[in-house]
């Protein structure tokens, strides 16, 4: 195992935050779209990788997150260098891809290649995107690498399982009272016995009023 760093960055209070990660020549920025969601949002990770000096390869890109997440099925997406080396042929292109099925898990979302391009001027760029179905709190994410320094090169791997960025998952907003106003019995003040004159003289007019106060206090509420 070779060395590794983490260290963080906000880049906006509960808007989004970003992670780095380095290992040897590599470096590994994380960042979520949303870092303060409520149950019911999707959320986005992207992952960027670079390598200073000679190019790499990367194999594997192994994201790790809360179970309580839910995978968008078509939403990864990796752009890289594709169709050849740098100024031989090679474009940089953004691809769908699916995760590994035999070695993804509940918690972890597996993406492999035969080796992706990596230097500072080709970086590596994953997105994936999740509904967030957790309870309130606050849930960790990480991820482990696994590259070479050259194609045909001694291979590597680097493991971040707490590297973030972490989300705080928010309390969805409570209903609160006096939502619908129609339901106040002063509403129909037609209904008030005191709408017959016949039967309760001055008071009948007093018992009008009464309904209509009944319906203001459904429509502002009672002090």
């Amino acid at each position: 195992m070779i060395a590794l760093a983490v260290g963080a960055s906000a880049l906006g209070a509960g808007v989004a935050t970003a992670e780095t990660a380095t290992s040897g020549a590599y470096t590994f920025t994380r960042t979520v779209d949303n870092a303060s969601p409520k149950v019911g949002d999707t959320i986005t990770y992207t992952t960027v990788s670079t390598k200073s000096g000679l190019e790499g390869y990367v194999n594997r890109l192994t994201e790790i997150h809360a179970g309580c997440l839910e995978f968008v099925p078509g939403s990864a997406k990796i752009s890289k260098l594709m169709g050849g080396l740098p100024g031989l042929g090679g474009v940089m292109k953004e691809t769908v891809e699916t995760p590994n099925a035999s070695q993804s898990t509940a918690t972890t979302k597996v993406f492999t290649s035969n080796g992706w391009y990596n230097n500072s001027k080709n970086p590596i760029t994953m997105k994936t995107s999740y509904v967030v179905k957790c309870d309130p709190g606050t849930y960790g994410s990480g991820l482990t690498v696994g590259a070479t320094l050259l194609g045909g090169g001694a291979g590597t791997s680097a493991s971040f399982p707490e590297m973030g960025p972490a989300i705080v998952v928010q309390a969805t907003d409570p209903t609160g009272p006096g939502t619908d106003p129609g339901t106040d019995p002063g509403t129909n003040p037609g209904t008030n016995p005191g709408t017959n004159p016949g039967t309760g003289g001055g008071t009948g007019s007093l018992g009008s009023l009464s309904g209509g106060l009944g319906s203001l206090s459904g429509l502002f509420g009672s002090s």
